[in-house]
């Protein structure tokens, strides 16, 4: 389609490899698991940015300086922000999730808007002619992740639901660490791939777009079938730990800042103690509470 390989990290890559987690969500809201549902959204976008981000770093380190990634950065920084706030106060309801499907319309509208215009101004916006994949091929993998994806999404959401049940798990903790980390699965496999082609910028547009996707796609479905109200868990410590991750991405998208070994070492310790917090049942806004009050 002759894009940027930016607009295809976020909106063909980053949209693409969220579509487990919005079918997946879908089939959990229909099933009447809300919990599973938004453990993976919210399990997903904390994995996105500690594991999927980390992983590839870890093994080639990567700077990213591609046209409108800045600009991406803050459009899912604003879908974040929104969804913490509302998720505080009120339930997820048809209302809101309406509110980010247009949220999510707009901005792929502007990513496209935004690179036309580079384009025309003969801004370089790293487009690549090398075409890996002919037509026949594209409309092939198409078809065949089409019908494998709501196969796919069942059997995760049977398989989830069946574990909680055995072994009295709350449906929240499956969500935010055995779907969310089998979902994000495509996302890492993405990276990898973008790393080894060294495509950093993709790899970054991977991760806002599947945040970005995730919140205002996933999320908007699972509020359609509202109203939903969030276990006290998000609240407590995983909506901290997605903000916290939100932040972390800036501090290499925003100042333009080499993605390390190191930092990326930093990222998969990080995700290890969100899991081990998450299994303790950690209460980070009693903390904040107890430090106010």
């Amino acid at each position: 389609m002759g894009v940027s390989p930016l607009v295809a990290g976020i909106l063909i890559v980053g949209f693409g490899t969220s579509a487990p987690e919005m079918v997946v969500s879908f089939d959990a809201a229909r099933q009447g698991t809300p919990g599973l549902a938004l453990g993976n959204i919210v399990g997903s976008n904390i994995a996105n940015v500690w594991m999927v981000l980390s992983a590839p770093a870890l093994l080639m380190p990567f700077v990213v300086h591609q046209f409108g990634v800045r600009r991406s950065y803050w459009c899912m920084l604003v879908i974040t922000a929104a969804w913490i706030a509302w998720t505080a106060y009120f339930p997820l309801t048809p209302l809101f999730g309406l509110g980010l499907l247009v949220a999510l319309a707009v901005y792929s509208l502007l990513m496209i808007w935004w690179t036309s215009d580079a384009l025309k101004k003969g801004i370089d916006v790293g487009l690549d002619d090398d075409d890996h994949m002919n037509t026949f091929a594209m409309w092939a993998c198409l078809l065949v992740g089409i019908v494998g994806l709501p196969i796919g999404a069942h059997l995760i959401v049977d398989g989830g639901t069946g574990i909680a049940r055995q072994y009295d798990v709350p449906e929240e903790v499956i969500g935010l660490t055995l779907l969310a980390i089998g979902t994000s699965l495509p996302e890492l496999g993405a990276g990898l791939a973008a790393t080894f082609r060294k495509r950093g910028e993709v790899v970054i547009g991977n991760v806002i777009g599947s945040n970005i996707f995730n919140l205002a796609g996933a999320g908007a479905i699972v509020s359609l079938f509202g109203p939903t109200q969030p276990a006290p868990t998000f609240i407590q410590f995983d909506h901290w730990a997605m903000a916290l991750a939100a932040v972390t991405l800036g501090l290499f998208v925003v100042p333009k800042t080499k993605i390390t070994r190191l930092a990326a070492l930093a990222m998969a310790l990080v995700y290890c103690i969100y899991l081990y917090g998450l299994v303790n049942g950690w209460n980070v806004t009693g903390e904040v509470e107890g430090l106010i009050g």
